[in-house]
């Protein structure tokens, strides 16, 4: 993986390389290179720029949103079959110790520190960077710390509604980078913050961060793959949606949907062939030269041929055909049967030939925010909502016969086909076990994995052991030693 905030120095050691060759005697004469000191990259414009795309190079990283953090929750839900290679993450037996729990809790807290880093430098070097943008990357880093924290804390604790006030533990709030001589300071030893406090930080984050972000961008590439307004509106939405706050997530979703610049693309498999479009709000951007790697790939362990194939989905094909009709289109397009194992899987990543370690990693999708909407409308009125069922037929009629008018005679029946739409529609992209929690439902038994109900504490993912060990002040989950 290219590190962008390192291009600059390789553009310069190349610039050195064509400089001396001319000069053959003068070979030895030459000083070392040597990458950038920190005051030197924040000292233009442009190095400033530079950095700033290094925050997304951070979010790829290979243990958390590069593809896995999405992986860690469906792989406990009850859309997939147990993953033999994710173990005791996909069977709910792991231990404090597991080292794949450790590498996400060490994947998460690296791409907040490469955030926090970047937004220190940027306020000790102000005014070199135009205003404007100054404040744009601002808002970028507060998107992905924002992300990348709510992540966290929805696979290390229980859900926001799992006590009153969200007064459970969460996970530490870390808002700043230390450097070598401060990183082993008593004072970093941060304990876990409650879930109601990571919750406002987080809101904090996106809410500085829609006042901060542009609307759109000029390419479709950046449109879709740096953080906008709409990006942050739509993870807002979805964050008041697990809070319970349904007028807050309405209000919000509404605003993306008004603002007119999403859409639905004619079929469903589009958005995972063409990555960039309107369709796509917000998605962790890759490409075949700029990926975590190939193990670990989001496409490398869904895709179906020419990849890992480690994750199959049998729950989710036995879906009744009363709720998932056999023509509909995400049944037809976005899974296959394997003729090698006779396993299913899903076709929405790794289905470009030889780019498993290319597909973009899904973290939100117009589809979301329109079923957002429709699930708060329904809540918020206790109706059988014309708009919400309205939202939910855009949704379903794009790949299947939408819901005669008449269907539903009580709000509780629309609200089950939103929430069904929400399985069907944004299966694989990391939604579907928090989906459960918040609505207090369980896991039920899959193969090798026993039902895990509502309130487990296997349902969340232990504190790493050394993380324990390290630092004093960090309290285990329950169950865990």
């Amino acid at each position: 993986m290219i590190c962008k905030s390192n291009l600059l120095w390789k553009v310069a050691l190349g610039a050195l390389f064509l400089a001396t060759t001319s000069s053959c005697d003068k070979v030895l004469d030459q000083e070392p290179p040597a990458a950038f000191t920190t005051e030197e990259g924040y000292s233009t414009p442009a190095r400033i720029a530079s950095s700033a795309l290094g925050m997304y190079d951070g979010l790829q990283n290979a243990e958390f949103l590069g593809g896995r953090a999405l992986i860690y929750s469906d792989v406990r839900s009850d859309d997939t079959d147990p993953a033999a290679y994710f173990g005791t993450i996909s069977n709910s037996t792991y231990l404090a110790g597991d080292a794949t729990v450790q590498l996400a809790w060490q994947g998460g807290y690296r791409t907040i520190y490469a955030v926090n880093f970047f937004l220190q430098q940027l306020q000790a070097h102000p005014g070199i960077a135009p205003a404007d943008l100054e404040a744009q990357y601002t808002g970028e880093g507060k998107y992905i710390r924002a992300l990348t924290m709510f992540h966290l804390v929805n696979l290390f604790a229980q859900p926001y509604n799992y006590t009153a006030g969200a007064s459970h533990l969460g996970i530490p709030i870390q808002l700043v980078a230390p450097d070598a001589n401060s990183a082993f300071e008593t004072g970093q030893n941060l304990s876990r913050a409650t879930v109601a406090e990571v919750y406002t930080q987080i809101e904090t984050d996106l809410n500085d961060a829609i006042n901060n972000l542009p609307e759109t961008y000029t390419t479709n590439f950046n449109k879709t793959g740096r953080a906008t307004k709409d990006a942050a509106r739509a993870l807002l939405s979805r964050v008041a949606l697990y809070k319970g706050d349904y007028s807050g997530a309405g209000r919000l979703a509404g605003e993306v949907i008004t603002g007119g610049r999403h859409a639905l693309n004619p079929s469903p498999l589009t958005p995972f062939r063409t990555f960039s479009t309107s369709e796509s709000i917000f998605s962790v951007a890759m490409n075949s030269a700029d990926n975590p790697n190939t193990n670990n790939a989001i496409g490398q362990h869904y895709g179906a041929t020419g990849a890992r194939s480690d994750i199959t989905i049998t729950p989710y094909i036995n879906i009744p055909t009363s709720q998932f009709p056999a023509t509909d289109l995400r049944r037809t397009l976005l899974t296959t049967r394997s003729a090698s194992n006779n396993q299913y899987y899903t076709l929405k990543f790794g289905g470009i030939a030889g780019a498993a370690s290319a597909d973009w990693v899904p973290i939100s999708r117009y589809p979301e925010v329109l079923l957002n909407r429709a699930e708060s409308l329904v809540r918020t009125t206790n109706t059988v909502n014309a708009d919400a069922f309205a939202l939910l037929n855009q949704v379903r009629g794009r790949s299947t016969t939408p819901y005669a008018v008449g269907t539903f005679t009580t709000p509780d029946q629309l609200l089950n086909a939103i929430l069904l739409e929400r399985r069907l529609e944004l299966a694989f992209e990391g939604h579907r076990l928090y989906d459960l929690l918040r609505n207090k439902q369980g896991v039920p038994a899959r193969g090798s994995a026993a039902a895990q109900p509502y309130g487990s504490q296997k349902l969340v993912l232990p504190i790493p052991l050394r993380e324990i060990q390290q630092n004093p002040n960090l309290v285990q989950n329950e169950g865990y030693n």
